[in-house]
């Protein structure tokens, strides 16, 4: 199963068995309803007898399981061949695939809740952090409100920002809508290596000149947001998380039972965890 969240792709492939004609893809909820995509053959690429398909995935679709089936005739006959999309609200930290590996799981019955789990788990290291792991997947204008968020060194001026990931589409204004004054040619984006080492920038430095500090005026930053990629220490303790909550469903009044061990008593909070999310949480911005 795949997952992929609102407003992205996700790379659909199928193995037919044989080349197929008229072959045509069709996307329904696994709940049952209307189809969403198709049936159509628009973007379907074929080799051999590998089929691949492109869905950009509209930011409005709801979160729940999807199948996506590839059906045609392979010499008069009817073929179907299904795959299954699982999409999410917002950006998973880690794949399905390591979870369902340290469950021992090899078979698909429970995909779509420990994806659930994954979701959850996610979101709560964005509430625990103050911060998000994943990158807008287009630029984002924030109006900012400079009070309390300057600071000054033997560099200049500095605005403290939240995590910006890519800095590609930076447009920096200041004033106020409408009559705002770009600025981006006069701003440095900071640590200035931050992207290189898969950090995000968190600063913009304005190069021979001051941030607005009074009568209204804000700063408009259009970036996108977030971090450029997951950390290696975000997505284990997303992992950790997930495996806690899939458990549950075992320890219904917080008791895991053995054979071998007796009961024990889950703990309320995972030391590993902490450890693990401990250096990404932000306090002033989110």
């Amino acid at each position: 199963m795949i997952t992929v969240a609102a407003g992205n792709t996700a790379a659909l492939v199928w193995q037919a068995g044989a080349v197929l004609d008229d072959a045509v893809v069709t996307i329904s909820p696994a709940a049952g309803g209307a189809a969403i995509v198709g049936p159509t053959s628009d973007g379907l690429g074929v080799s051999g007898t590998t089929y691949s398909l492109v869905w950009q995935v509209p930011s409005s679709t709801s979160q729940a399981l999807y199948t996506a089936v590839l059906a045609g005739t392979s010499g008069g006959d009817p073929v179907e061949v299904e795959a299954e999309v699982f999409v999410s609200l917002l950006p998973l930290y880690a794949p399905l695939s390591e979870v369902k590996s340290r469950l021992k799981i090899t078979d698909t019955d429970r995909d779509e809740s420990l994806v659930r789990n994954l979701a959850a788990a996610s979101r709560s290291i964005d509430k625990t952090c103050g911060r998000r792991f994943y990158l807008d997947p287009e630029p984002v204008a924030r109006i900012l409100n400079p009070k309390g968020r300057t600071t000054l060194d033997a560099d200049g001026w500095h605005l403290l920002t939240a995590d910006i990931g890519d800095v590609d589409d930076l447009a920096v204004a200041i004033g106020r809508a409408p009559a705002w004054s770009d600025v981006t040619t006069q701003v440095e984006a900071e640590p200035t290596d931050a992207l290189d080492k898969l950090r995000p920038v968190t600063s913009l430095l304005r190069i021979g000149g001051t941030w607005p500090s009074g009568g209204g005026q804000r700063v408009q930053v259009t970036a996108r947001w977030g971090w450029p990629a997951v950390p290696d220490e975000i997505q284990e303790a997303t992992v950790l998380l997930a495996l806690r909550l899939a458990r549950r469903k075992d320890s219904p009044e917080g008791v895991l039972g053995s054979s071998e061990w007796g009961v024990v008593r889950l703990s309320r909070t995972d030391p590993d965890v902490g450890a693990l999310v401990g250096p990404f949480i932000q306090y002033a911005f989110a």
